[in-house]
This record gives C-alpha cells, structure tokens and sequence, in this order.
C-alpha cells in the first residue's frame, strides 16, 4: 500500500515528523520504577525509512471479550520505505498487538494508523502529566488522608467554639471608608 508522506504523518497524529525527522513520547511508572509506554515515529538513511513503534503496558485490562488481563501489552509497528515516486512511501510491513502483516491491505493500514495515534496520543498526555506533576515521581508517595482528618477535625473544634460566621470578604455594593 502506497501513501503520501503527509497523509500518513497526518494520520498517525505527528506532521512535523517531516521537518525534524524524529518525535518520541514516553511516561514512567513509578511504582516499578520503569518505563510503561512509549511511541515513536522517525524517518532513516536520510528519509529512505519511515520507522513508527509504540509499546504501553497496561494493568488490569479488560479486552472486548470482557476477560480481565492483570498484565496487557499494546503494541504497534510500521516499517514503510520511499518508492520511485517522489514523497511516497510503501507500507512493507505493519504489526498491531501481536498480529503482524506484510504487505497490507489499505482498510489494515488505516485501523493500525487511527490505533496508533490514539494510543500515542493517550501515551503523550500521560507524559505531559508527569512532567507537570515531576515531585510525584521524585518524591515517594504519602497519603494525606490522616493529616487531613487531623486538620479537618481540628476545624470542627474552632467552629463550634466560635459565636458568629467570620466572612473573608466584603459583601457587594458595600465600600468601606477610611477615615
């Protein structure tokens, strides 16, 4: 199966793959202190190639039979190589979860490009996640659910010790005059 390059940059979610020849997304599990998921699609020997791999880990997962995996492993593979043809690319070999097809049929190529940008997409978020919250993977993992009882019973106490309610701002229309 022949694709233009931009149509299947486009469909896999990482156009500007054309420009830096390489986009990589990851995220960590910090219980297992070890990498859970990855995508990553980039061109080789100078655009020749076009390489893209995803591999995520999931935890109790349930398939579309219903049965419950503890341990599940999402992959995806796609080898394509430039043809004559200026800017296309023919699709050689493309494997999702296990199943792998030579030379693939184009309705294959569109389930495994659509599957592969969800999932990356999935994969990207949670490293995005990570980065923003980068203290709980550094940090080791507390719960704060005694501290907040303490600090929510000790909240009790004062309101039942206080007369009046104590409003932190003034009501609307109210201006208060310094003299």
């Amino acid at each position: 199966m022949m694709y233009a390059l931009n149509d299947l940059l486009q469909k896999m979610g990482a156009p500007e793959v054309r420009e830096r020849g390489h986009i990589e997304w990851h995220y960590f599990d910090k219980t297992k202190n070890a990498l859970e998921g990855f995508a990553e699609i980039r061109l080789e020997a100078g655009g020749e190639r076009l390489v893209a791999e995803m591999k995520s880990i999931r935890e109790n997962y349930i398939d579309d039979l219903g049965e419950t995996h503890p341990v599940y492993t999402e992959s995806f593979y796609l080898y394509a190589e430039r043809t004559a043809r200026a800017g296309y690319y023919r699709i050689n070999k493309l494997s999702l979860d296990g199943d792998d097809y030579n030379s693939p049929q184009k309705g294959v190529v569109e389930l495994g490009l659509s599957v592969f940008h969800a999932r990356a997409l999935d994969i990207s978020i949670r490293m995005v996640e990570q980065v923003f919250n980068k203290q709980d993977i550094l940090e080791p993992i507390i719960d704060p659910t005694p501290k907040f009882r303490a600090m929510f019973s000790q909240q009790k106490e004062i309101r039942r010790e206080s007369f009046g309610v104590v409003i932190p701002f003034r009501p609307r229309g109210e201006v208060r005059v310094r003299a």
